[in-house]
């Protein structure tokens, strides 16, 4: 995508990005905005002696630092405010903005939208479940990557991918390729909230993780990472399993594609250097 296409979207407008972090994520995000043009404010809980090695990134673009604590001013008179991974769901900073009529972002769902909106045509795949989302996203990646002169396609890898950011792709990203994203609970969260969902999406399995976070409520977990699917037209598709399936609570809309045990028995011979019963099952789902 040409620099000016998305640069009029993010220019002059003000840009609240809540979590900068040390993983490099939220450092690749804020950057590419404040690249873009974007009057940025980063807010983080962690202090700039913590932050330091981000903050050193950045230092050639022009940044207002709100550190070591949030501030309800700087969720309120901004044009987006991009959330990072991991934000309570009971925040009263992301309450206080909602009250304010201020969009709520977050770096894979807001990718998707401007995307779409500009390339329609362009594929998102998007991948989750609780154990060997990364493993299925790398191994979905690789086979389309291998095909991608078949396709006339680039294939991009993003989402929770480690140290992999996804708003930055629009830098590249043309109007018939492929963005293949590893979506975990957060990143479906943010799809909820835009009301949007990969137009290729699979679901590996679902155990109970972040339990922290959900407060022990396994089906506030499910419902966030059924995002990844509930806005699915009829001509997208769910790649899935029956179990899966049966602990839906929401009926999925999209074409549903099971893997048969014709599928499962054409991989038993192929010698897989992958460990995890998950693993070897979500290679079936890949395939």
């Amino acid at each position: 995508m040409k620099k000016g296409v998305y640069q009029k979207i993010f220019k002059d407008k003000k840009i609240t990005v809540m979590g900068l972090g040390l993983l490099g994520r939220g450092l690749q995000v804020s950057a590419f905005l404040a690249q873009a043009g974007a009057k940025l404010t980063i807010t983080d809980l962690k202090t700039a002696e913590e932050l330091k090695a981000s903050i050193k990134k950045l230092q050639k673009y022009r940044v207002r630092y709100v550190l070591g604590k949030h501030d309800l001013k700087d969720f309120e008179n901004v044009d987006i405010i991009i959330k990072s991974a991991g934000v309570p769901l009971d925040s009263v900073y992301i309450q206080h903005a909602k009250e304010k009529s201020v969009p709520i972002e977050m770096d894979a769902s807001l990718f998707v939208k401007i995307v779409k909106k500009i390339y329609p045509k362009v594929k998102i795949v998007g991948i989750t479940g609780t154990r060997g989302k990364s493993m299925t996203t790398a191994l979905i990646h690789h086979i389309l990557n291998e095909n991608s002169k078949i396709l006339n396609a680039k294939i991009f890898l993003g989402g929770n991918m480690r140290n992999t950011a996804t708003l930055p792709i629009l830098n590249k990203i043309k109007p018939n390729d492929i963005v293949v994203l590893e979506l975990d609970s957060w990143q479906c969260q943010g799809f909820g909230d835009c009301k949007i969902s990969p137009d290729i999406s699979v679901f590996t399995n679902i155990m109970k993780d972040h339990m922290n976070y959900y407060r022990g409520n396994i089906d506030t977990y499910l419902r966030d990472k059924s995002n990844i699917y509930k806005f699915q037209k009829k001509s997208d598709i769910l790649i899935t399993n029956t179990e899966m399936l049966k602990k839906f609570k929401l009926k999925p809309k999209s074409k549903i594609i099971i893997p048969t045990n014709k599928t499962i028995k054409s991989l038993k011979n192929i010698n897989l250097n992958i460990f995890g019963k998950h693993n070897i099952q979500n290679t079936f789902i890949s395939r």
